[in-house]
């Protein structure tokens, strides 16, 4: 009754001044009541109601003013306690590479005998798709370096003639036999890749390890485009487009799409079919051993940044350096102790003058750079390279991801030249408590590493993301760990705005989207529990109840 008297005394009041029916807005085709709901704006309000009309926020507030947007067609969810916020966002995700089965997926149980492997690696053989290598994850370099034999000669015994490639979960080494090294043209006058390190025996020829980017090369040959690998890639995208709902993540940058395998394809086929159920941003893999030249010119012909579209082919993901865990990281300081082979220092995928070369090229165009550093020299060299190349004229939004183990005196700098800081705390390896693991490598400065709250309290954009599959998927795991760092802990609106509007910032879609603003799009996501209020320990616990999308639902999955 109280809804009709009001629609008949704005008619009236329109009528009077020369308006008409069709000027009144309509009801909402949804609304959200009886919150808390957390909108992530400059505020950082929380309301208890909210209206969305035709995908977009039409009404956020108190209760009163959002029941006059009900009518008897909008569809009503009553919150009863649980609490939305708006949609997650994971700028740095490996999506096409979690839910791809080329090669059977096969992930091998963590063992200290490589010899054990032999039951797997043969299961994994029956069950390859998509290629005619045997491909499997998860081996322990270091227990390989320890063989009395070439690790190939291990291989070779159980796969004397099939090429068979086994790639460590972090993907910075591959374990490969004779067949493979032979297949990718591996001989002992092979020089080192940019990048890499062909590890070769007493007498000079290839043992069958290949650190960092010289195990690239094994990939893109085992998974080169076909028509079989399409269907197999496109479905694991389907799967993992799945995952992200459940996850209540609505907005993704891909951080490696490899272009030689036929993935740009799969991605662009999946957007125009309409199965993307997040917004999506590609990295695109910038391959350190081909001719700079040709790769930019190439990396230029892909840029695509529809705003109608789901998809945009808008960021280059690129190598500074290595790892902290194979000691490729770029460091300012020698190693404690470095892995068989490596540089007392790490390495460099792209060195500053390269990562000039390519931000010089291509953010005219409109590319941000996401640019993998986990050393402390290979973030300062990251950070000059985009210094020297800071243009007013192309307002740049990079960022540089993992920030492992940086100098304090560049902290700052993130700040000052608008670098977003991009970092992964889920996994426990990052835990203040499990900092030891790196002690053995590079000593007492392992306790200085994750600098998290250093770099929010710096001023900078600070996004959290999962990096997944190396940590977990889920973004509640990633706020637990962000406001469980003992002294580098940040509270959990920071958290949840690293993981909201700082993302969104990061793929340029902050007008669009990671806020619940009048005018922005619905992208929501309801949990169980409310991430302010609940006890600290049962963030993790928290489920998603629904995932929605420009007020469209993507989870809980439709029947249909």
């Amino acid at each position: 009754m109280i809804k009709k008297l009001t629609i008949f005394f704005l008619l009236t009041l329109f009528c009077l001044i020369g308006m008409t029916a069709s000027d009144i807005e309509p009801g909402a085709d949804l609304v959200l009541m009886n919150g808390p709901i957390y909108t992530a704006d400059p505020q950082d309000r929380v309301v208890q109601g909210m209206a969305v009309q035709a995908g977009e926020i039409v009404a956020v507030g108190p209760m009163m003013q959002i029941r006059a947007w009900i009518d008897e067609e909008t569809e009503v969810i009553d919150l009863k306690g649980a609490f939305a916020m708006p949609g997650f966002h994971d700028v740095h995700i490996h999506a096409l590479e979690a839910g791809s089965t080329v090669g059977g997926n096969c992930w091998l149980k963590t063992k200290d005998d490589p010899y054990a492997y032999q039951k797997e690696l043969l299961q994994c053989a029956k069950e390859a798709e998509g290629t005619e290598w045997v491909l499997a994850y998860g081996h322990d370099i270091e227990t390989l370096f320890e063989l009395k034999e070439d690790p190939a000669h291990v291989l070779d015994r159980w796969f004397p003639d099939t090429p068979v490639a086994v790639m460590e979960q972090s993907s910075h080494s591959v374990w490969v036999n004779s067949t493979a090294l032979k297949v990718a043209k591996i001989t002992g006058k092979t020089p080192n890749p940019i990048g890499g390190i062909i590890y070769k025996n007493k007498s000079g020829q290839p043992n069958g390890l290949l650190l960092e980017a010289a195990g690239e090369k094994i990939f893109n040959l085992a998974l080169q485009p076909s028509k079989e690998a399409y269907e197999i890639n496109r479905a694991g995208l389907d799967w993992a487009m799945q995952e992200l709902a459940k996850n209540g993540i609505t907005s993704i940058a891909d951080a490696r799409v490899y272009w030689k395998r036929g993935w740009l394809d799969v991605w662009k086929k999946a957007a125009k079919s309409d199965a993307l159920t997040a917004r999506v941003n590609l990295g695109m893999w910038a391959y350190s051993d081909m001719d700079d030249d040709v790769q930019i010119s190439q990396l230029r012909s892909f840029y695509e940044n529809n705003p109608r579209s789901l998809l945009k082919i808008n960021q280059i993901k690129i190598y500074s350096d290595g790892t902290l865990h194979h000691t490729t990281a770029a460091l300012k300081q020698p190693y404690q102790h470095s892995m068989k082979g490596v540089p007392k220092k790490g390495l460099y995928y792209f060195d500053e003058h390269r990562l000039k070369k390519y931000i010089q090229a291509l953010q005219p165009l409109g590319y941000d750079f996401h640019i993998h550093a986990i050393g402390d020299q290979g973030v300062n060299s990251a950070l000059n390279a985009i210094q020297a190349t800071k243009q007013a004229k192309y307002p740049m939004r990079h960022r540089i991801t993992h920030l492992e183990l940086v100098d304090k005196s560049d902290i700052p700098r993130f700040n000052q030249l608008g670098v977003i800081a991009d970092m992964q705390v889920a996994g426990e390896f990052t835990s203040p408590k499990n900092h030891h693991w790196m002690e053995h490598a590079i000593g007492k400065r392992a306790y200085q590493t994750f600098l998290l709250k250093d770099f929010v309290d710096s001023g900078a954009v600070v996004t959290l993301s999962s990096d997944w599959t190396v940590s977990p998927l889920s973004p509640l795991t990633g706020i637990y760990q962000a406001v469980t760092r003992s002294k580098q802990s940040i509270s959990r609106k920071k958290a949840l705005r690293a993981y909201t509007i700082n993302g969104a910032y990061a793929m340029r879609q902050e007008t669009e989207t990671g806020s619940l603003e009048v005018g922005k799009k619905a992208d929501i996501v309801i949990l169980d529990q409310d991430l302010l209020s609940t006890p600290i320990h049962q963030i993790p616990k928290t489920a998603v109840l629904q995932t929605i999308l420009e007020g469209e639902t993507v989870f809980p999955f439709s029947e249909n």
